[in-house]
């Protein structure tokens, strides 16, 4: 802007500062929740698009349709004939895919414990996308190569040039797998729906040498020709059973899509976070229409502004072009405050966003920086539409005692402004409530989930059977409870002298854990504790002595990608069980766990923990939306507050001649409030009978989309609509006590 301007701008601002600080502040909360929404969604949609033609990739999925089975039917384990028919076509890229957990790495003199490790087929390099930085993704045909992220390499040796050197894996059995390094590759990005920092050549015999099963392995591919639909009928063929089915799952979709038995996926709730976009854009639009509301405010009183320039002979192109600098200068002003606040507060913020803000700003920058500036835009350019009334009126018409409004239009933003802020409040509590009490939101799939507590001090064995029927009697969520010495993915007591592990468990065992009985039989009342059932890999070490064997069950370590350890399992009293295990429901499942939480001892919660990391994850995700959705239901009310502060002020200005003449005639404060608030009253019936069958359809709409839902009750309305009329009251007030103090002759003569 010229100087001259520039001045006359700062001079109008100081006058109307109360106005422009309000603009300022309302449009920088607007851009802090509009960036980090944004850049929220951009990351969390975009989750796995990195891969070069990522619409080609894709993962195949088995499910059984079976009507006894119980329990979730989808499963990432592919037999290895689906696999080989898969290899044997001219259209396909495939490679098996085994997941290995809890490996120990040794690096010269350096032991890595609990490492997570992929073991693939060479293949793996044409389906996922690579960028190499040291070496060659071709040597990964050959046998015992591995190919690591850099994060790895630099982890492992100190430095990215891993090239050559020796891995050594081991597991429990202390059978060593030595593999090369033929290849670091770039951390894959953070929106991967695994963590790929190591991969091995997949080699059956190497894998059992670790432990592991090779034909219990999934599969990922890349269609080279045609598309993926072309493709899916063939596949449901190679099915050797009508109740299992299988088909292709594009890559894009397993973050948003169904948990898989078996899988290391990270998964995301795309219902949630169109709620979340759709609260960061009512915030936007009500900061919008209080902008729009505030810069009406400020035109009237620049009416001899631009008529002493336009009897100067300043053009209208002119007039607009400098209106036009004030309000983007108002909206750039705001997104440096916004963008200023959001990095020194991203600290306090990141516990509830579960994104990492810097790796995601890197990531999705260009897209980021596009739609935050046609956001600038949109706010720059709505307010210039009431200038132009201004800028075309005739220099007589400005200088006349009756000023240019815009009656008609404050009204509907009024009534918008009362709207969104009740709609949101409203749903903002439904919206809570729902996700605190039910996870599902897809037909016919009710889980059960594993959580586990520390054993009660002196629960005798009778206690145990009494709490178990006395919780599935009274919590119609918890479906079972056992006692046992160790949790099956935690199994580390292993016999002297021998290379077998044990557990101490509860009869009902094989029923709670579901495990497939293989050959004699489960556990007889009267069983010693001499008697025992092994798993599939101790049948082979035990053959020699199989006296006190009553059974065979099926390897349990394979349903946590864990290496098989050689178990026996014996029955056991009550005095050498350590943890409780209960299985619930995943509906209410938060509500089932706090009432788990609190049986003994309200005073003293105890820790409950789920078996399940991954769905443990998900939970802590869920949480976190949560709170994020809470934080923006707390801004959209400040934002209300804001937006009604703007209302009450252009109230007054509006009524400023009805108010002088009743307070003439002797009108205190307290008349003066109920005027104004009469008017609000007005504006916020309209915005009831607008919104509320709006925010009645939507909210039912949301909660059809649960199995388990929550219903509305009569709180629900009323918390938005005391909060507005509150703040209603308390401003009006304020306003009012303000006007009874200030002298309003001035607003009289110009009558």
């Amino acid at each position: 802007m010229p100087l001259f301007t520039t001045r006359l701008f700062i001079r109008i601002i100081y006058r109307n500062r109360e106005v422009y600080i309000l603009k300022i502040v309302t449009l920088a909360i607007a851009f802090v929740c509009s960036t980090l929404i944004l850049l929220f969604s951009l990351n969390e949609f975009r989750y796995d698009h990195f891969h070069r033609e990522a619409g080609n990739v894709f993962r195949v999925i088995q499910r059984n349709l079976s009507a006894s089975y119980s329990g979730n039917r989808f499963s990432d384990r592919i037999p290895y004939h689906v696999f080989k028919s898969l290899q044997s076509s001219d259209s396909l890229i495939v490679s098996r895919m085994k997941v290995m957990n809890e490996l120990s790495i040794a690096v010269k003199t350096q032991v890595f414990h609990h490492q997570k490790v992929h073991a693939v087929d060479s293949t793996i390099k044409h389906i996922f996308t690579f960028h190499i930085l040291d070496g060659s993704a071709e040597e990964f045909n050959h046998d015992r190569v591995a190919m690591l992220s850099y994060s790895r390499a630099r982890e492992y040796f100190g430095n990215d040039h891993a090239v050559g050197k020796k891995l050594k894996l081991y597991t429990i059995t202390r059978d060593t797998v030595e593999v090369r390094v033929v290849a670091v590759y770039e951390d894959f990005p953070q929106n991967s729906h695994d963590a790929y920092n190591l991969f091995i050549s997949f080699d059956p015999e190497r894998i059992r040498t670790l432990s592991f099963n090779p034909l219990d392995a999934g599969v990922y591919g890349r269609v080279k020709n045609g598309s993926q639909p072309d493709f899916q009928s063939p596949i449901r063929n190679l099915s050797l059973s009508e109740d299992i089915v299988y088909r292709f799952q594009p890559l894009r979709e397993i973050y948003f899509g169904p948990r898989v038995l078996g899988e290391e996926a990270r998964h995301g709730d795309y219902y949630s976070i169109l709620i979340l976009i759709s609260i960061a854009g009512l915030i936007l639009f009500l900061a919008l229409f209080s902008f729009i509301n505030l810069t009406m405010l400020t035109l009237p009183h620049r009416s001899k502004e631009l008529a002493i320039k336009k009897l100067a002979g300043t053009g209208q192109t002119d007039l607009f072009f400098t209106f036009a600098r004030e309000t983007f200068s108002i909206v750039g002003i705001s997104l440096l405050l916004g963008l200023s606040i959001l990095v020194a507060s991203i600290k306090f913020i990141q516990p509830a966003v579960p994104l990492n803000f810097f790796a995601s700003l890197d990531e999705n920058g260009a897209w980021l920086i596009l739609m935050i500036s046609m956001i600038s835009i949109l706010l720059g350019v709505a307010p210039l539409f009431m200038a132009l009334k201004f800028i075309r009126a005739a220099p007589t018409r400005l200088l006349s005692t009756e000023t240019i409004t815009f009656p008609r239009l404050k009204g509907i933003i009024a009534f918008l402004q009362l709207g969104i802020s009740i709609f949101l409040i409203a749903t903002s509590v439904v919206i809570k409530r729902q996700i605190n009490y039910s996870l599902l939101k897809e037909p016919g799939r009710n889980y059960d989930q594993i959580v586990y507590m520390s054993y009660p001090k002196d629960l005798t064995n009778e206690g145990l059977i009494s709490i178990r029927e006395g919780w599935k009697k009274y919590n119609p969520n918890i479906v079972d409870v056992i006692g046992t010495s160790q949790l099956p993915d935690r199994i580390v007591s292993k016999e002297l002298n021998s290379d077998f592990y044990f557990v101490s468990v509860d009869p009902e065992y094989i029923n709670f854990f579901d495990l497939k009985l293989l050959e004699g039989n489960w556990f007889k009342a009267n069983d010693g504790d001499s008697i025992m059932v092994v798993n599939e890999k101790g049948k082979a070490l035990i053959a020699d002595d199989s006296r006190n064997v009553r059974g065979i069950v099926k390897d349990l370590s394979s349903a946590f990608n864990q290496p098989e350890r050689p178990l026996k399992i014996n029955i056991a009293p009550y005095f050498r069980y350590n943890f409780l295990c209960i299985k619930i429901l995943e509906v209410d499942i938060r509500r089932t766990v706090k009432f788990l939480s609190n049986f003994y001892d309200p005073s003293k919660p105890v820790k409950v923990s789920y078996l399940n990391k991954g769905f443990a994850e998900w939970i802590a995700y869920q949480d976190r939306l949560n709170r994020l959705s809470e934080i923006l239901a707390v801004i959209s009310a400040l934002l209300s507050c804001c937006a009604i502060y703007g209302l009450s002020v252009s109230l007054v200005r509006d009524k400023i001649k009805e108010i002088a003449v009743h307070k003439l005639f002797g009108a205190g404060s307290a008349n003066i409030t109920v005027l104004l608030v009469k008017e609000f009253t007005r504006q916020t019936l309209i915005a009831i009978a607008i919104f509320g069958p709006v925010t009645y359809i939507f909210i039912h709409e949301f909660l059809r989309n649960f199995v388990y839902s929550t219903r509305l009750n009569w709180l629900d309305p009323f918390f938005p609509l005391a909060y507005c009329a509150i703040v209603i009251t308390l401003l009006c007030a304020l306003q009012a006590r303000n006007l009874n103090r200030s002298d309003l002759s001035g607003a009289l003569k110009g009558s």
